[in-house]
């Protein structure tokens, strides 16, 4: 079975660290993330584009659609809410979101999702587990969020055939965040998880 692996950066740590986390980036990842206004959204820039270049040396790319990659891989995915900034690593086209599970008014939000979807709404925990099984996926390939409506949920775990490509979906709490983890496959993985105690 195939292995992804699931990096986790506590947003915390970052907080205290963001001096190195300057020095640990390029001048672009660097203006990139001070030209945000809030310190969070800073910080969280500043440490997902850390988690990025921990992978490899190689120049960061970019595809048609703006998702970054490496000519000669791992392929990876960035995603921060609530506590944490997460990244997955795979051998194929990966996917990864992750949601804070707060309360939220969902009627505004029932429109992003097509009626089977939308029937399983009850409470506001479904909306993120929906939501991060859809965004996981449209990251996975690199889509458009404008084609967020018929990008399927469902399945939350399991396979998931989308325009003729097979992709395996992983969906789970991880400390009161919900987890997505979409990897281009009909293979079934297994996730590995690391989490980060110290920056280098």
């Amino acid at each position: 079975m195939e292995t992804v692996r699931l990096i986790v950066l506590d947003a915390e740590l970052a907080f205290r660290h963001k001096d190195l986390l300057l020095k640990r980036v390029s001048d672009k990842q660097k203006e990139k993330a001070l030209g945000y206004k809030n310190e969070i959204d800073q910080i969280r820039s500043l440490a997902s584009s850390y988690l990025i270049n921990s992978l490899s040396n190689e120049p960061l790319l970019f595809n048609d659609t703006g998702k970054p990659f490496f000519k000669d891989g791992p392929y990876f995915n960035v995603s921060h809410s609530g506590k944490y900034i997460v990244m997955a690593v795979s051998t194929k086209e990966i996917g990864i979101d992750i949601e804070e599970n707060i309360e939220k008014n969902l009627t505004p939000l029932i429109r992003i999702f097509n009626e089977a979807e939308a029937k399983l709404l009850k409470e506001h925990t479904d909306f993120y587990y929906l939501w991060c099984a859809k965004e996981s996926l449209i990251k996975c390939i690199g889509s458009s969020i404008s084609k967020v409506k018929e990008i399927p949920s469902l399945p939350l775990n399991g396979l998931k055939t989308y325009k003729g490509k097979d992709y395996q979906c992983q969906t789970f709490i991880f400390d009161k965040h919900i987890v997505s983890i979409t990897r281009e496959s009909n293979e079934q993985f297994e996730i590995e998880t690391e989490r980060i105690e110290h920056l280098l």
